[in-house]
């Protein structure tokens, strides 16, 4: 069973992104089927993202499903309590109907394949000062320990998290217990720096007390890199050429010298940091223009959108920006 987590030090690094269209792919690379699914829970408790592209509000009197607000702060069905005591999970079963269904609606035909958790169906944020009781009382490490001392015929395939960006204390709690996590990041210099920081400094700092007995994985990858796609008829074509070339030659040498060296350099000194990094999508896949996950003008800040659009409807371009998020699972299961 898989435990993997989407991460950012800051917002706006189009994390809740990435994870949603990457799901469709990771439940194919999984074999992911409603017998052994994949969870995966919105633990943005702040912005609840995922929760808004995957099932929006729930309305007034239909049966209320788990959430993470349900199960990490007030536990309102008791299921935490019930698997410290040996009671729950019951049968499979009984546990993922508790879920909400949305494989059909990530274009998969195993509607059951994939499980959603929202953060809450019934408020628009959770503040995060709600969840200070879960370094002293971990329910989702329970919960985690209960699904992996399931059947291995029936264990979910993989549990996935958004989390919240930087060190809330959400994130951390998911940090000390995945085994792989994708730090999404802008190439721009506020993220570049940010994200050094966040990986040598805050994450190793809040760890100190959870260490396990192997290091978690975590795959850095650049979002919304801007294509080189200028057109030719462009009156400034080249200095606009120029300043993106530059532009990329920066953010791609900060990347791989400041924090992918500088990192690795950590770990080679046997420093504790926690983790050790995969640097696999920083590397072009045989196009010195693609690395990460490129920008696509029609679907900026909306990217989402790209599920739905067969690819019949799609430029070259953008098909090429669907192979990355397939790319993207591939390395995750790989690892």
């Amino acid at each position: 069973m898989l435990i993997l987590s989407f991460n950012s030090y800051k917002g706006g690094a189009c994390r809740t992104t990435t994870c949603y269209n990457t799901l469709p792919y990771l439940a194919n690379e999984l074999g992911a089927t409603s017998h052994q699914p994949i969870l995966v829970f919105d633990v943005d408790l702040d912005s609840m993202g995922l929760t808004s592209l995957l099932c929006g509000k729930i309305a007034q009197g239909e049966p209320m499903m788990y959430s993470a607000k349900h199960l990490f702060i007030e536990d309102d069905y008791g299921v935490n309590a019930n698997i410290r005591d040996g009671l729950y999970p019951v049968e499979q079963e009984e546990y993922f109907k508790n879920y909400k269904k949305v494989g059909n609606f990530l274009g998969l035909e195993d509607d059951g394949s994939v499980l959603f958790c929202p953060a809450d169906p019934n408020a628009d944020t959770i503040s995060d000062r709600q969840f200070q009781t879960y370094a002293s009382n971990p329910p989702l490490r329970t919960l985690l320990h209960a699904l992996k001392d399931m059947q291995k015929e029936d264990q979910p395939k993989a549990v996935i998290f958004d989390c919240a960006s930087g060190v809330q204390q959400t994130t951390l709690s998911i940090l000390s217990s995945i085994d792989c996590a994708v730090m999404c990041m802008r190439p721009t210099t506020q993220f570049r720096i940010g994200t050094r920081d966040y990986l040598l400094n805050k994450i190793p700092k809040r760890l100190r007390n959870f260490r396990m007995e192997h290091k978690r994985r975590v795959i850095l990858l650049p979002t919304s890199v801007s294509p080189m796609n200028i057109p030719e008829s462009d009156p400034n074509y080249l200095e606009a050429r120029k300043r993106l070339v530059r532009f990329r030659n920066e953010a791609f040498k900060s990347i791989e010298y400041d924090i992918v060296g500088d990192i690795q350099d950590e770990i080679g000194r046997g420093s504790a940091l926690g983790y050790v990094l995969d640097d696999s999508m920083i590397h072009s896949d045989g196009d010195d223009d693609v690395y990460g996950i490129p920008e696509i003008e029609r679907f900026k800040w909306t990217e989402a959108e790209l599920l739905y659009k067969i690819d019949d409807a799609l430029t070259e371009q953008e098909k090429r920006l669907k192979t990355r998020y397939q790319l993207l699972a591939e390395i995750i299961c790989k690892g």
